[in-house]
């Protein structure tokens, strides 16, 4: 009864009156803002307005939109004719659709562009240079039309503008064929020095996708870190044996050295380096410690000026800045604070320095406790037995420093295939750009012909819209073959650009066959490794596994290699863990038997 009591009152209280409610709710609608909700904050809220604004402001400007905007967004489903300068302005931008946006900013940059140029050729009074040089780059390329620049842009035609932009962008595109035939020199250099010491140099990967020879660089490049570190380790190696050796001669150890004297000289070695590491951490906080009320008065003086409005991107600002900078206060304590910052940093490096001393001086007592050598030796036995591990340490380092070679090497290689093969994109869009200024010029040109002003081209363009294309837009989009200068009677009236879309069925057919000859070339070449060579091939770089998984785990050769390896097609962590420590110890009987036929050769 007392529950079903409680339930009742319950039920009683949480009753609700419709017309309460709808009050409320009223309320509420009343009081929302009059701002829409935005889910994304990175879209604009009303992307058409801004391009009608983007698009309005480009025309004022003297510029050129790429597209009709009667067209809308419809465009974007249906480019036809606009297409590759649309993808153009699309390429490499945040806003996809809003391609008057983009053009706009590049534009504000062009005349950003044309008034410095303007602003130090003028200062020098060297603006006729300027003038011959854009003419002399217009007959390089072959291209109609003398521009007439003006030192005050605003005096200048919209086809003299849009020449000057032609101008701006034929340089970068000529930049682009230097930085391309740079590349090439390179890579045809760093092959020829992997060929001379014996390695291919990727020959069977050309023509891979863009983006596929950056990520290989990086698997090299981490390859490269763990053979550097190799080299580290082996000179250090090598100058632990130098230090034991320079001991081992001292004719203070006598003609027969004890094990425990032996010890004890190393020891006597790392106490004073452990008293000189403390006194430089001291000095290193005290130097710390004093510089730090000049850093507070820095920030809190710095801080005062900024309230008071002090900004030094206003030419008010600069003055009151520079006048309080140069006062001798200010001065006098700035000049301390450098000296004090100066001591810190000196202090600071001697304590690390030390430090790396003391933890050699450790290694080489831990080296002295550790070795086998009986409580009594002859010296000179020691001293040849030191010997022999020098002449070691030292075939090793230089054995590191080859192999770090050519993994430098492999990875510039490429490096220099992704540089080659990203260059010539850019070179390609560039000519889409090329293509599409020289069609607008044309139309400019064409226009101010027409109603007697401007200027316009040195002879007559009666071609059809079909065929309006840039001689050197065509020229550019070959990138495989340097541009050849000609003289302007041979250069052709009409030359049709051959930047037309490629089917994309087409390139992921030629892909594919590319990417079999890969997979029989890896097992070919695993299944003629040694095992120690395919061990670390398999453990020491984690990206195969990541890329080739199926490529690896399908080769016959590890399979009959490693058959525990890779088990029923997964690769065992524990067993890869065993592989590694059996691959440090078949690396160390492996060095040790090729250091044997070195001195067996009369090397040693």
């Amino acid at each position: 009864m007392y529950f079903k009591a409680s339930r009742d009152e319950l039920a009683q209280s949480s009753a609700v009156d419709a017309n309460v409610l709808t009050d409320k709710l009223r309320r509420v609608e009343r009081s929302r803002s009059a701002t829409p909700y935005n889910p994304n904050p990175w879209q604009p809220d009303d992307p058409e307005g801004e391009e009608k604004e983007a698009h309005e402001a480009l025309v004022k400007d003297n510029g050129r939109p790429c597209y009709p905007i009667e067209l809308g967004f419809d465009i974007f489903d249906n480019p036809g004719q606009y297409k590759e300068i649309l993808e153009y302005w699309q390429e490499g931008r945040s806003s996809y659709r809003q391609v008057f946006l983009n053009q706009l900013h590049d534009w504000k940059i062009i005349r950003g562009n044309q008034r410095d140029l303007r602003r130090w050729y003028i200062h020098r009074n060297r603006f006729h240079e300027y003038q011959e040089f854009v003419l002399e780059r217009r007959r390089k390329h072959g291209l109609d039309g003398d521009p007439q620049l003006c030192e005050n842009i605003a005096e200048q035609s919209k086809v003299d503008d849009w020449m000057e932009y032609q101008h701006y962008i034929l340089g970068g595109y000529e930049s682009l064929e230097k930085e391309l035939e740079k590349y090439r020199e390179r890579l045809a250099s760093d092959r020829k020095a992997l060929a001379e010491l014996g390695y291919s140099a990727f020959e069977e990967i050309e023509g891979l996708e863009f983006g596929k020879y950056y990520g290989m660089a990086l698997e090299w490049m981490e390859k490269e870190g763990k053979a550097e570190r190799k080299v580290k380790s082996a000179e250090r190696e090598l100058r632990m044996a130098k230090k034991r050796l320079e001991v081992a001669q001292l004719e203070e150890l006598g003609e027969r050295v004890e094990r425990d004297r032996w010890i004890g000289w190393f020891t006597k070695e790392v106490e004073p380096q452990r008293t000189r590491l403390d006194e430089l951490r001291h000095l290193a906080d005290e130097a710390k410690r004093d510089v730090e009320p000049y850093d507070q008065w820095m920030n809190a003086t710095h801080g005062a000026w900024a309230e008071k409005g002090w900004d030094e991107d206003t030419e008010e600002g600069r003055r009151l800045v520079e006048l309080e900078a140069n006062s001798a206060e200010y001065r006098t304590r700035f000049d301390k604070r450098k000296e004090l910052h100066h001591r810190a940093y000196e202090a600071q490096g001697a304590h690390w320095r030390t430090g790396k001393e003391l933890e050699f001086a450790e290694e080489l007592l831990e080296a002295a406790r550790t070795e086998d050598l009986p409580l009594t030796v002859e010296r000179a036995a020691l001293i040849k037995r030191i010997e022999k591990e020098v002449r070691f340490a030292e075939f090793h380092v230089e054995e590191e420093k080859e192999s770090t070679k050519v993994l430098d090497l492999k990875r510039r290689v490429l490096s220099d295939l992704h540089s080659v093969q990203s260059v010539k994109r850019q070179i390609k869009r560039r000519s889409v750009l090329l293509d599409w200024i020289e069609r607008q010029r044309r139309e400019l040109a064409g226009d101010s012909a027409s109603t007697g002003g401007g200027s316009g081209p040195r002879r007559s363009t009666g071609v059809s819209s079909g065929a309006n294309r840039s001689p050197r837009a065509t020229e550019a989009s070959n990138v495989d073959h340097p541009v050849k200068k000609r003289a302007r009677p041979q250069k052709p009236l009409m030359a049709k650009s051959i930047l037309s879309p490629v089917d994309p069925a087409k390139v992921s057919k030629a892909w594919r066959e590319k990417r079999r000859p890969i997979a029989a070339l890896l097992n070919r070449d695993l299944s003629r490794l040694p095992i120690l060579e395919t061990r670390r091939l398999l453990l020491s770089a984690p990206s195969i596994h990541r890329d080739f998984p199926s490529l690896l785990l399908s080769a016959p050769s590890i399979h009959r290699k490693f058959p525990s390896l890779v088990g029923n097609g997964e690769v065992d962590s524990e067993m890869m863990a065993r592989q590694h420590q059996q691959l440090a110890y078949a690396e160390k009987t492996s060095r040790e038997r090729r250091y044997a036929h070195y001195q067996a050769a009369g090397h040693g």
